[in-house]
């Protein structure tokens, strides 16, 4: 009796194992795909346009379908919404007369693989169309032997994607990645010079205009999608956020961290950094930029020299840790300018603030500094000879502090 009940706990034991990491594979699966809202992908003109149709209940069982599917060479899917329908295709966006529909009733759901163009992962993958070399020669097609002989034939590794002759790494400790047979009869094969995911797009500061498609963190661990509340939840929502574009689960900056990071699927921890290459240079200085005004809902891009507050209180200088400690240094917002003790925005604030020198007020919008003149140009101010005839409008001093009413001080 007791060698029994043993035997029924070990099978429970065992098919709950087995239950939980199909369910985490399901949620890995859409992890591998781009989604596009209000769209479906249609292809008249393709010669394998039939769709197949399965009525589930949840996306990750369609996207998990479409991946795991070994007769039917899935690369997208359309989900009916009202339906809870995927409707499964065995083309993506860049198939020869594959086009985006606008369509309410629909989102679609691609597989990251087919669409980038770029190695993700260390081991070289790239399901792209590139078909030419690093030295620009065209790729000889897989199922073609005809100028190189070899034995990578498509109907062989059929794992291996081998479509007509985009570049490809059969065998992942060839070469340094993706290659191809040369057209050219004295080349025999040569790398196709594909860059990496995390070097397509680089960072510059700290990373908040960053859009590459790096889905993995430093240490390798696959984003969660921003969309999606697991493993972990959090209130970064693309549609509250729309100027972030936090689509799918590619590394972002969106809360002006040190540089792009993501949240994982790994349930014990939280977040990472991710590893992408940082721009040679900080580039052009931003177009907006201004030193007499503030322009702009966010006044990111003032750079003028007001350091008082309102009050008259002397701002902290940026890079000291009194009598206010920060995290606000200098070497980590190159793009923000944090000179001296320069009012500044640093953390998308509405306006340009400062921390204080005044040991109990930790910090203070600098409200002194005036809107630009949005309908128009800034007019240069100037005065002649000692200033008797100025007859202007400028009414804060060098250091941002409003002027008094003159009819105040008029015996």
């Amino acid at each position: 009796m007791k060698t029994d009940v043993w035997m029924r706990a070990l099978v429970l034991t065992a098919v709950s194992l087995v239950q939980a990491g199909f369910c985490k594979e399901r949620e890995l699966s859409l992890q591998r795909f781009e989604k596009e809202e209000a769209s479906r992908l249609v292809c008249p003109g393709c010669s394998h346009s039939a769709t197949l149709v399965r009525r589930r209940k949840k996306l990750e069982w369609c996207a998990s379908k479409c991946k795991r599917d070994k007769k039917f060479k899935c690369r997208a899917f359309n989900f009916e919404k009202l339906n809870r329908k995927c409707h499964l295709l065995p083309f993506d966006r860049l198939s020869p007369g594959a086009q985006i529909e606008a369509n309410v009733n629909f989102t679609l759901y691609q597989r990251k693989d087919y669409i980038r163009e770029c190695i993700a992962g260390t081991h070289g993958q790239y399901r792209g169309r590139r078909s030419w070399t690093k030295s620009n020669i065209t790729c000889q097609a897989w199922s073609d032997n005809s100028v190189h002989d070899h034995t990578f034939f498509p109907d062989q590794f059929p794992k291996r994607d081998l479509r007509e002759n985009f570049c490809r790494n059969p065998v992942a400790k060839s070469l340094g990645g993706p290659w191809c047979y040369t057209t050219d009869p004295n080349i025999r094969v040569e790398e196709c010079g594909i860059p990496r995911c995390s070097e397509e797009v680089c960072v510059r500061c700290n990373g908040e205009d960053y859009r590459g498609r790096v889905d993995q963190t430093e240490s390798g661990r696959e984003c969660q999608r921003w969309d999606s509340p697991r493993p972990h939840r959090h209130s970064l929502q693309g549609r509250k956020y729309r100027d972030k574009d936090l689509k799918d689960n590619y590394c972002r900056n969106p809360d002006n961290r040190l540089r792009p990071w993501c949240f994982t699927m790994d349930p014990r921890v939280p977040w990472e950094y991710c590893n992408i290459s940082v721009c040679d240079s900080l580039g052009d200085p931003p177009v907006n930029v201004t030193t007499s005004c503030v322009r702009g809902k966010a006044a990111a891009d003032y750079r003028g020299t007001v350091n008082l507050t309102p009050k008259g209180v002397t701002c902290q200088r940026w890079d000291a840790q009194a009598p206010h400690n920060h995290s606000y240094h200098p070497q980590n917002h190159k793009c923000r300018d944090l000179r001296e003790n320069y009012c500044r925005n640093p953390d998308g604030s509405d306006q340009p603030w400062c921390f204080t020198t005044d040991p109990h007020q930790r910090r203070a919008d600098c409200t002194q500094i005036p809107r630009c003149d949005v309908e128009g140009p800034q007019k240069t101010e100037c005065y002649q000879d000692n200033s008797e005839g100025y007859r202007g409008t400028l009414s804060t001093t060098r250091s941002g502090i409003p002027c008094g009413d003159w009819s105040d001080h008029i015996n």
